[in-house]
């Protein structure tokens, strides 16, 4: 009967070790898998951050760009508004007063027309190009959640 004890009691330390090597084994796994998914979401995370500073840039860079359309076109405008003025003095009757006015008022419709369009077509690209770099990001993110499913 001792036998049949020690026998029991071998199997069931030999058990007991198998079960907690595997358990060790497992945990090892685990904490090494997540280990690899904390390094991963590192530079998921850094990759996100990268791609709003490079929008952040490409706004910049373009409202520098756009402010700079403006203020030459303010001083072309300034520069034409003098030489209307100048037109306007030397005019010698009310007919022709009123004709240049009317002529005047035309150009400056269709100049600020003009530059309305070309800072609307302006504003479209950088919107357009600010978001390329956070529409990369959200593609990668898709697919990084189409490789986990």
């Amino acid at each position: 009967m001792t036998d049949t004890v020690k026998a029991t009691a071998e199997k069931t330390a030999e058990k007991a070790t198998e079960f907690f090597a595997d358990i060790r084994e497992k945990a090892t796994e685990t904490a090494e898998k997540g280990k690899k998914f904390a390094a991963e979401a590192v530079e998921f995370n850094k990759a996100n951050v990268e791609a709003v500073v490079e929008a952040g840039k490409i706004v910049a860079k373009g409202a520098q760009e756009i402010g700079k359309t403006n203020m030459e076109f303010a001083k072309k405008n300034f520069e034409e508004v003098q030489v209307a003025v100048k037109e306007m003095t030397s005019v010698k009757s009310p007919t022709d007063f009123v004709k240049l006015q009317g002529e005047l008022a035309r150009k400056g419709f269709d100049t600020a027309v003009a530059q309305g369009a070309k800072n609307t077509e302006a504003m479209v690209k950088l919107v357009s190009e600010m978001f390329q770099p956070i529409s990369n990001r959200i593609t990668a993110t898709t697919e990084l959640f189409k490789k986990a499913a």
